[in-house]
């Protein structure tokens, strides 16, 4: 039985069509895989290598390409970019690494959106 406090917003349940609810549904779902892959990084630190970190990063990209605010994607990327980036503490994967992965994940998005 619902009471007059719960916080449930309505709103997130409604959609303006068809078309956004499948494309936030497939943000969702990149968001999803990616988030996966990072706390399997997170929990054992020696997966963390640039396979995986690869994998978490593009997944993390399309999800923000399908919304740009998504605000657990961004905070996630920028983690492992922080942390494992050219400017972290344990420097495994470079710039040119990130603006492959950036274009890999703008063509996967590409071809989702088709």
């Amino acid at each position: 039985m619902a009471s007059i406090k719960d916080n449930h917003d309505t709103s997130r349940d409604q959609y303006v069509s068809h078309k956004l609810y499948l494309e936030k549904r497939a943000g969702n779902r990149y968001y999803n895989l990616g988030y996966m892959m990072y706390k399997e990084i997170i929990a054992t630190p020696a997966l963390a290598i640039i396979g995986n970190l690869k994998t978490a990063i593009v997944n993390f990209n399309i999800a923000l390409l399908f919304n740009q605010n998504d605000v657990d994607a961004k905070a996630r990327k920028n983690y492992l970019c922080d942390t494992y980036g050219p400017n972290g503490t344990s420097i495994i994967f470079t710039q040119t690494d990130i603006n492959t992965w950036k274009t890999e994940a703008k063509k996967q998005f590409r071809e989702c959106k088709c």
